[in-house]
Order: C-alpha cells, then sequence, then structure tokens
C-alpha cells in the first residue's frame, strides 16, 4: 500500500478556524477526488509537546500501488489540489510512502 502523507501548517494571514474551515470544506472535498485513492484521513492538530504545535494537519492519501499513484499525480484533480493549496498560502510538505502495517 502506497500513502501519501501531507503536513500542513497554516499562513499567519489565516486563523486556527479559518484553516480549519479551509481544509475541511474546501481543499478536503477537492483531495478526495484524486482518482484511484482507496482511504483519504485529515487529522487536525489538537497539541503537540512544544506547546505551540508546527504543524496544523496531517492529510494521508492511501493508494493501492504506485501505478495508480502516478495517474493521480498526473490528473486534473492534483493540479486543482495544489493551485488551492498556493492560493491560500499554505506551507505543505508533501512525502510518498510504503506502508507496512506492524502487527
Amino acid at each position: 500500500m502506497i500513502k501519501v502523507i501531507g503536513i500542513f501548517k497554516k499562513p499567519a494571514t489565516m486563523n486556527v478556524e479559518e484553516f480549519r474551515a479551509w481544509m475541511l470544506e474546501t481543499h478536503a472535498p477537492l483531495a478526495r477526488k484524486l482518482p484511484g485513492q482507496s482511504k483519504y484521513v485529515v487529522s487536525l492538530t489538537i497539541g503537540a509537546p512544544e506547546q505551540v504545535p508546527r504543524y496544523d494537519c496531517v492529510g494521508e492519501i492511501w493508494f493501492e500501488d504506485q501505478s495508480t499513484l502516478q495517474k493521480a499525480l498526473e490528473s486534473r484533480e492534483m493540479a486543482e489540489g495544489l493551485r488551492d493549496t498556493q492560493s491560500h498560502n499554505v506551507d505543505v510538505a508533501i512525502v510518498f510512502t510504503e506502508e507496512h502495517v506492524i502487527p
């Protein structure tokens, strides 16, 4: 299983409530449209060991294999999601991972 993980930091121009509304009401529905995904989860930050969290959200999207991920990366929906993130000046780090479930 391949997983795309996005770690998001809100821009200084947005407060926490505005960021969460954007993520859940605008960006997440766009990301949910990516073709070939088998699961999508958004986790909003509620705290961190360093008192003030460095990040505001983690998004995770699962794909069956790398070819399915590649099709999603080349899709119109991916381009739309990236434009949305950039137009709102949201800082995001994205990594592609291979999931290993440890029993």
